[in-house]
């Protein structure tokens, strides 16, 4: 059970939110387009388990990522049913957002990634850090003036697969910057798997001091097995929220260009959420339905995922098992 007074209690003990990225980082590398029909059967079963937050979209360029084309209709599907959430990376994506935006009033939120590491900003955005805070400054006053929470993603937050180690202070720096623009959303990304329960609580523990009023953001990637541990680090530290993905899939679209060796994939939404669950931690995420969820997401992609609790089963709870196919084999 948690302690940290800075996470978010009820009378049934501690609460975090958890954000469903499966229809944006978990699918922005698959190499066939998934046909928008069956992106929003996956979103519908997604916002039917009571989560917190959908990473739904990218607004980037069509000809790169041409996963997200159609971008409009998921948002269009998406409105009213759950928080919504988008990424972009320059001023014409947060312009699309924006007139989308005043159009419907679909948006919640917008995240923009920062590298810590200047080499991967500049292999992944072809920018400085200098060239990289000018853009995302633009785009911080044209989503304040439309009314839409801009979220700085401090990415490579815990190591870089070109330049190294990254110190954690310049996480932080990167942070109180933001901040420092009035962005109070703050999401530490481990963008390529290399971090540590360890080095996680440090850095989380420093940015609780940035500012009271920020929301700290967790996003951890897989390929080490390090996603859960690093992800209830994070909480215990101070994260309000966690991101995580069906099945686990998704990560760096170019992770080879970048130099990123293994598997990309996302920490699994289904191990996590029955981890938080068996702990007290209350998400709000109804679990049989979060299986169905995950289940289906399988059955779009034609192949099983990395769920655990897929193949295993949820544990089963004094008196009887916790729904259909929850058995322990």
């Amino acid at each position: 059970m948690m302690s940290n007074p800075e996470c978010a209690s009820s009378a049934a003990g501690p609460r975090v939110s958890v954000c469903e990225v499966w229809l944006r980082d978990g699918i922005q590398g698959w190499p066939a387009f998934i046909e928008t029909s069956d992106k929003i059967r996956v979103l519908d079963a997604i916002t039917a388990t009571g989560i917190g937050e959908v990473d739904v979209t990218s607004f980037v360029s069509r000809r790169l990522v041409p996963q997200f084309a159609d971008a409009e209709q998921l948002l269009a599907a998406a409105n009213g049913l759950t928080r919504t959430r988008v990424l972009t990376v320059n001023v014409e994506g947060a312009r699309r957002i924006v007139d989308l935006h005043r159009r419907t009033g679909a948006i919640a939120r917008c995240g923009m990634p920062f590298s810590v590491s200047e080499a991967h900003n500049i292999a992944n955005l072809r920018r400085t850090h200098s060239e990289h805070r000018e853009q995302l400054a633009r785009i911080f006053d044209m989503l304040a003036e439309a009314g839409i929470e801009p979220l700085l993603g401090v990415v490579t937050a815990f190591g870089c697969p070109i330049s190294g180690a990254v110190d954690p202070e310049d996480a932080l720096a990167i942070a109180r910057w933001g901040y420092g623009r009035g962005v109070t959303a703050i999401m530490f990304g481990d963008t390529t798997g290399m971090a540590n329960p360890h080095g996680v609580a440090q850095l989380f523990s420093g940015a609780r001091a940035i500012g009271p009023e920020i929301e700290l953001i967790a996003h951890f990637h897989d390929n080490r097995g390090c996603g859960i541990a690093n992800s209830l680090a994070a909480i215990a530290s101070g994260a309000h929220t966690v991101d995580s993905c069906l099945g686990g899939i998704g990560g760096e679209p170019r992770g080879v260009e970048l130099g990123v060796a293994g598997d990309q994939g996302n920490t699994t939404t289904e191990d996590l959420v029955a981890v938080l669950s068996e702990m007290g931690i209350d998400t709000g995420i109804d679990l049989d339905g979060l299986m169905a969820a995950g289940a289906l997401a399988e059955e779009v992609l034609g192949r099983p995922l990395l769920s655990r609790v897929q193949r295993a089963g949820l544990v089963a709870k004094v008196g009887g098992a916790n729904g259909a196919g929850n058995s322990q084999r």
